[in-house]
């Protein structure tokens, strides 16, 4: 029996290389508020556009806080990232 992890793996398959890595094909992109927002900046410099834009799902992860989640975020670089 495939796990949930098999099935989605195999429904992404392009190629399968002998030796080698598979190519999947990436069907949506998860962002955090790390580093992404670099990542963007990045490409705009460059002139890019993302493809695909409305399947990017961005969340904060790493500067929300665990504790007192009803207060405001008091780290200013934190909040800016968020």
């Amino acid at each position: 029996m495939n796990t949930l992890f098999d099935k989605i793996w195999d429904s992404h398959v392009v190629t399968m290389i002998e030796e080698g890595p598979t190519q999947l094909y990436i069907d949506r992109l998860y962002c955090h508020e790390v580093t992404s927002p670099q990542a963007f900046a990045s490409m705009r410099r460059r002139g890019l556009k993302p493809f695909r834009p409305e399947r990017i799902y961005c969340m904060p992860d790493h500067n929300t806080p665990t504790h007192d989640q009803d207060k405001p975020i008091e780290d200013p670089v934190s909040k800016n990232q968020v």
